[in-house]
């Protein structure tokens, strides 16, 4: 018994623990993540994506609070600006589809794939950021990032994405890919339904933000 109570004493001389508890490893920290669910719709002739995003960095480890939706098809690749998180982490809004534009009435005045020259308009396909109304990916990045699969809205008959008077071209949609309209997120994510309020006429020009650079 002295024994036992003399070798305690030894440990706890030496700054030994007594016992280890090796049952409960120490806490390892939980990454970032994002919530996010975006929709595209065909509104006063323009095409417009609705995004609802939340960063989940509960221990702060993300390296941005910028976030972009990012286009990619093969070698094409394309960013654009969407806004900075703030104090709650969401980042809510509307933006034109790369390669469009409004007039002053918000009325789509531009659209991907087409040019006007000498008067005339003209469908060039892949070019003109043509190459974003089918088969593109997108990603909604900040860091980490949401990858969804992207699909240029349809014209309606009272809403068209192409020039009034020009016929359009219309393209068969990839295989499997998804209805049209729609940005299926991958994970979690749920559609979002549109909801364009008054803000849709300053927001045309966002697209302003778009950066272009070879993917690496």
């Amino acid at each position: 018994m002295l024994g036992i109570i003399a070798g305690a004493a030894l440990a706890l001389a030496l700054g030994a623990p007594a016992s280890v508890d090796d049952t409960y490893p120490p806490e390892q920290p939980v990454g970032p993540s994002l919530n996010a669910t975006a929709s595209a719709e065909c509104v006063s002739d323009a095409p417009w994506v609705t995004y609802d995003i939340t960063l989940v960095d509960p221990d702060g480890l993300s390296t941005s609070r910028d976030a972009f939706l990012v286009f990619d098809k093969g070698d094409e690749h394309l960013e654009l600006a969407l806004g900075t998180f703030g104090p709650d982490n969401r980042l809510a809004g509307t933006v034109l589809w790369p390669g469009s534009a409004v007039d002053a009435s918000g009325t789509g005045s531009d659209w991907p794939g087409w040019v006007l020259a000498d008067g005339q308009w003209s469908d060039v396909g892949e070019g003109d950021l043509g190459w974003t109304r089918e088969g593109a990916t997108i990603s909604i990045e900040v860091n980490p990032e949401v990858a969804v699969a992207a699909t240029y809205p349809p014209s309606t008959p009272g809403c068209v994405l192409h020039p009034r008077g020009v016929p359009a071209v219309v393209a068969a949609p990839a295989q499997g890919a998804p209805p049209q309209g729609a940005l299926a997120a991958t994970g979690p994510e749920l559609l979002a339904p549109l909801m364009l309020g008054g803000g849709l006429v300053a927001g045309g020009l966002a697209f302003a933000n778009a950066r272009r650079r070879p993917r690496e």
